[in-house]
């Protein structure tokens, strides 16, 4: 779902944001990408797609030291996805959402979080 709505490289950033836990350096992302890779990415690379990320409203950005730390601005991959749906879509998506949950009532009450959390 995450990769609709980012790049591939920026889907990465963002899951190893919501794993390691807030706030998250670059270099703490560099590390976990390159824990697996067998081309390991370059620190300039990892800052300038969390830079975009700040940037597109995905990660907050707040002066650490000579660089910056970085906390998501959704608490999931969920979370996110639902608030950019509903900036994309607006009144149709909640209505959308409104008659997907009138079926589930677990689905209403993630809703109704997930809408309390966004910005």
């Amino acid at each position: 779902m995450l990769a609709v709505l980012l790049g591939a490289l920026e889907s990465e950033v963002m899951r190893v944001c919501w794993r390691v836990g807030n706030p998250v350096t670059v270099r703490q992302v560099l590390e976990e990408l390159n824990s697996d890779r067998v081309q390991p990415l370059a620190y300039t690379t990892v800052m300038t797609e969390m830079s975009r990320l700040a940037e597109k409203g995905m990660l907050n950005r707040t002066p650490q030291g000579r660089g910056y730390a970085y906390t998501p601005t959704a608490p999931d991959e969920a979370a996110l996805a639902v608030r950019e749906v509903l900036r994309a879509h607006g009144d149709a998506a909640v209505a959308h959402f409104a008659a997907e949950a009138a079926l589930d009532p677990g689905l209403r009450d993630r809703l109704r979080r997930l809408l309390e959390e966004s910005p």
